[in-house]
């Protein structure tokens, strides 16, 4: 889709949450104006970095600056959208960056249906320690919500544009420290048509701050998150969908335990044993015996 078709193109707000990521700033800047559109502005919010965000951020001419005493990545996100100006949304982590004509591929399939909330497609998990990049792609066009029970196929938020609109019924909810972002598309798309593409849009960098290395947080918070969804079943799919993502996300993340602690030589914590004992039974007596197996 070409600028050119655009009278006047909508503005496309690009909000950055950073937190202690001024290094990995520039790139995700170049990303964003590496893209083939007329009408974009970004924002930064600063969740009170002591490092050199700010500094990176006032050097580069035209991007916003906002700075908050350290919040949390959901009220950081807030704050952007109060500061934004577009008409469509995009939330990038300072550490990830977008494909080109990722902007302009997610707008194009929001002009073609003005019901749709927001638009996703699919991304590369970057590994920082080993290069690596693992794609990520998957095909969905029907039932989003009850897909999104099974499981957050969307995976990435900087693959999401929004419409505004959307920010005037629903915030991130800053009582998460993390999964925000799966919470927010399970309301959305309770309510609301969305729409997911298989054209790769953004890249999702893998290091050790990562907030989904905490494997227990994570499957304890997006337990959380799903079962908030439980009141608003309303079929019998939809309650056959939400009891089978509890047992996928479970097996999911005890099936990553498992093999962290594998990996590791440092004897396993007791928190992380118990979540094998409680959701995984199986890789719990495996673990031991294969503990046993080596002394």
């Amino acid at each position: 889709m070409s600028p050119a078709r655009y009278e006047v193109p909508p503005v496309v707000s690009v909000i950055i949450p950073c937190f202690n990521h001024g290094s990995y700033l520039p790139e995700a800047f170049k990303s964003v104006w590496q893209q083939n559109y007329p009408a974009v502005e970004i924002i930064v919010v600063d969740d009170g970095s002591t490092d050199n965000t700010r500094e990176v951020t006032q050097s580069c001419p035209g991007v916003k600056y906002v700075y908050q005493p350290n919040a949390g990545l959901s009220a950081a996100r807030n704050t952007g959208i109060k500061h934004s100006t577009g008409e469509y949304l995009i939330f990038l982590d300072a550490d990830d960056w977008l494909y080109p004509a990722s902007m302009e591929t997610n707008l194009h399939y929001l002009l073609q249906d003005e019901k749709l909330a927001f638009v996703s497609g699919a991304h590369d998990k970057v590994f920082e320690d080993t290069g690596a990049v693992r794609e990520e792609t998957i095909e969905i066009n029907a039932d989003h919500y009850r897909h999104l029970l099974q499981g957050n196929y969307i995976g990435m938020h900087a693959t999401v544009m929004y419409r505004r609109w959307v920010f005037d019924e629903y915030q991130y909810d800053t009582t998460l420290r993390r999964c925000e972002d799966y919470d927010l598309y399970l309301k959305i798309a309770r309510k609301h048509a969305v729409m997911h593409h298989t054209r790769k849009i953004a890249a999702y960098r893998l290091h050790t701050t990562n907030m989904s290395g905490n494997i227990p947080a994570m499957l304890s918070t997006t337990l959380e998150v799903l079962k908030r969804q439980k009141a608003n079943l309303r079929t019998g799919e939809e309650k056959q969908s939400y009891a089978r993502g509890g047992r996928i996300w479970k097996e999911y993340y005890c099936t990553e335990l498992y093999k962290k602690l594998r990996k590791s030589k440092a004897p396993a914590p007791g928190e992380a044993l118990n979540l094998l004992f409680r959701y995984q039974s199986r890789l719990y007596i495996k673990y031991l015996v294969a503990q046993f197996l080596l002394r």
